[in-house]
């Protein structure tokens, strides 16, 4: 063998390495990769692509699918055998469906899946006079937002005329509540047209009328001692009619019928003639009105009906602006944030009066009233605001701002707005900073009531309380009712009246959520089951109940009331949706009357009727008739004098400040 250079061996080593080396790289850059394929999947399964990808980490996902109905909500992996599926996940939208009455007032709201029907099963759409001919819109199938109205079509009858002998003399078509205009009478020998048999002044179903006749005959009308008719008789000419009882006046006794009805030969009207009693009343008293208006008004005969009250009460819901009076009943579950921010923020007088510390008395700093303004936490408004609702438990102060600090002074607390009443209904809008307040909308005003006042409750809760067929009426001052503070006006659902007054009272358990307890009152004078029937003598005696009690701003007091609250205390007895303060009483469209300042006298007093309001600037009187000598007289809380419910004359109070009106019938 040749010797080997060593020069030659190192290279040869070197060469040797280089070649590995390059191997090496081969092989690695020829090693195939790990991939992974990755399914898309979209609505119901469709296949949306196929993609491999080395690195499950970083996938890039499609866009996902429109699907009609439904709202994308994410992807959801899942490892299957071969490969990973990403599934498209949907929710179906919901959209709101509201059902409208025939006066476009809303009586329903359905939240719908898309694609399901709407349910008006449990709509009742009677309307008496009107066939109910179906909805506007289909609401099957659900696929937007939709308002739902009824069609009616108003009830038609056929009303027929007949004469002596039955023969048809007239035929006519009227609509439901109409009124027919009758032919001329019939004739038939021997005997003289008396009437027709059936009533056709508001017609309701077809009619077959045939004519009644008498002998030659004469009308005799009974009046009683205000000219209402008391009962109507047909006689004989030549006879007699028989006398019906004379009805009972409080303060009279019935003396005799003014005319001779032994033989009648004509059509007469009899009145019945009234002695009045020698009663003495002080005038403080109720009994000594209305023994002086009882000469000019039937105290006992209702002024208003319950139908006439709702049409007062529709007028004033009608312009919100005017009375500042809503049904709670109707308060939407949903507000906007605007809404309620300028709710909160209409109360500005904070830097008015000095404030003062509810405890201390000492006055408040800037940074202690900033404090007060921050305790609003109009920051935590909601975009849109869930209303929530509930029922007053406790007599309960409304304030202009979340706090019992008072301004000005505490007699007359400028942050006193009002008080709400056991039993009341309450939106709440916003909870303050401090989680001790609620903003609420209560009937006729709103403002931060105490939390503790306030036991929340479903809006269907609230409503069926407010909404009992059966009521009780507080028609005292005040009564305590379970350690309750309970005033003129409110009324219960009312569940038995058996051996006592069983009603529901509101009480408030240890969470704030509304526990309706029955509660067993004994019957008394303090009550009414239902509201007043609205007679002069009612207004009169629920009028006279205030005389005397303290005047409290704002109803800051719970023994006290102020100028408009007692004008509410009389009228709630009746069923009466009345504002809560003067400027909108007067301004209750139809029923109230703007006067120019100055333009008042005593002698047009007495052009109205007892029970109607009296406005000045700011205050509010009742008149209650002319006493004995026929000097016009008020009831009126004031601040004047020792601060009370008092009765003054008009001529003494002067006529120069009024201002308006508001007639109560």
């Amino acid at each position: 063998l040749l010797p080997v250079k060593p020069s030659l061996v190192q290279s040869m080593k070197k060469i040797t390495l280089l070649l590995c080396i390059m191997l090496t790289i081969l092989l690695v850059g020829c090693k195939k990769e790990t991939t992974y394929e990755i399914r898309f999947v979209g609505f119901d399964g469709e296949l949306i692509t196929t993609i491999e990808v080395e690195n499950t980490n970083n996938i890039l996902y499609p866009k996902a699918p429109i699907v009609e109905g439904h709202d994308f909500i994410g992807w959801v992996k899942e490892e299957k055998e071969g490969c990973i599926e990403i599934t498209a996940k949907y929710k179906k939208q919901t959209f709101r469906v509201n059902f409208y009455n025939k006066d476009s007032q809303l009586i329903d709201t359905q939240i719908i899946e898309y694609g399901l029907d709407a349910d008006t099963s449990n709509l009742n759409m009677e309307i008496e006079g009107y066939q109910f001919m179906g909805w506007d819109k289909d609401y099957t199938n659900v696929n937007e937002e939709l308002s739902v109205y009824p069609k009616y079509e108003q009830k038609k009858y056929v009303v027929k005329f007949y004469d002596a002998e039955n023969n048809l003399i007239l035929e006519k078509e009227v609509m439901h509540g109409e009124s027919v205009t009758a032919p001329d009478a019939p004739t038939k020998d021997g005997f003289i047209f008396s009437s027709w048999d059936k009533e056709f002044t508001s017609v309701k179903s077809n009619l077959d009328i045939y004519p009644v006749f008498v002998n030659t005959i004469c009308e005799v009308k009974f009046v009683d001692m205000y000219g209402d008719t008391i009962s109507t008789q047909i006689v004989e000419k030549g006879t007699a009619a028989t006398a019906p009882s004379a009805p009972n006046v409080k303060y009279y006794t019935f003396s005799n019928w003014d005319k001779d009805f032994s033989n009648v030969e004509s059509d007469l009207v009899v009145k019945a003639v009234y002695a009045k009693n020698n009663e003495v009343h002080l005038n403080t008293n109720a009994n000594y009105w209305l023994q002086v208006i009882s000469s000019k008004y039937n105290i006992t005969k209702t002024i208003l009906t319950e139908e006439e009250i709702t049409k007062f009460n529709e007028k004033v819901l009608s312009d919100y602006s005017k009375t500042k009076v809503i049904d709670v009943k109707t308060i939407e579950v949903t507000a906007t944030k605007s809404y309620v921010n300028s709710l909160i923020t209409r109360y500005s007088n904070i830097n008015k009066y000095v404030v003062y510390n509810n405890e201390t008395k000492k006055s408040l700093s800037a940074t202690e009233k900033d404090a007060i303004l921050s305790n609003r936490s109009l920051d935590k408004i909601p975009a849109n605001v869930n209303v929530k609702f509930g029922l007053i438990t406790d007599f309960a102060w409304v304030r202009s701002y979340p706090t019992n600090h008072y301004s000005n002074n505490y007699s007359m607390d400028r942050f006193q707005e009002t008080t709400i009443n056991v039993g009341e209904g309450v939106a709440i809008y916003h909870e303050s900073l401090d989680g001790n307040w609620y903003f609420v909308q209560a009937q006729n005003y709103n403002g931060w009531v105490e939390k503790k006042y306030i036991a929340e409750c479903s809006k269907e809760e609230m409503v069926n309380f407010l909404s009992a067929k059966d009521k009780l009426v507080v028609i005292s001052d005040y009564v305590i009712i379970e350690s309750v503070h309970v005033r003129m006006g409110q009324a219960f659902p009312l569940v038995s009246q058996e051996a006592n007054y069983t009603i529901k009272f509101p009480t408030r358990n240890e969470d704030g959520r509304l526990l309706l307890k029955e509660v067993s009152l004994e019957k008394t004078d303090d009550y009414s089951v239902g509201y007043l029937e609205y007679t002069y003598e009612n207004v009169m005696t629920q009028a006279f109940k205030l005389l005397g009690i303290d005047y409290s701003w704002g109803d800051k007091e719970k023994d006290g009331r102020d100028c408009s609250s007692t004008m509410n205390a009389i009228y709630l007895c009746f069923g009466f949706m009345m504002p809560r303060n003067t400027s909108n009483q007067v301004a209750i469209p139809t029923y109230g009357t703007s006067i120019a300042k100055g333009t008042f006298s005593v002698s047009k007093m007495k052009n109205y009727a007892p029970g109607t309001m009296i406005f000045t600037s700011s205050h509010v009187m009742l008149y209650i008739g002319e006493d004995e000598s026929g000097n016009p007289y008020l009831l009126h809380n004031t601040t004047s004098g020792d601060g009370a419910c008092i009765l003054q004359s008009l001529s003494s109070y002067g006529t120069s400040k009024i201002i308006g009106t508001l007639k109560m019938q």
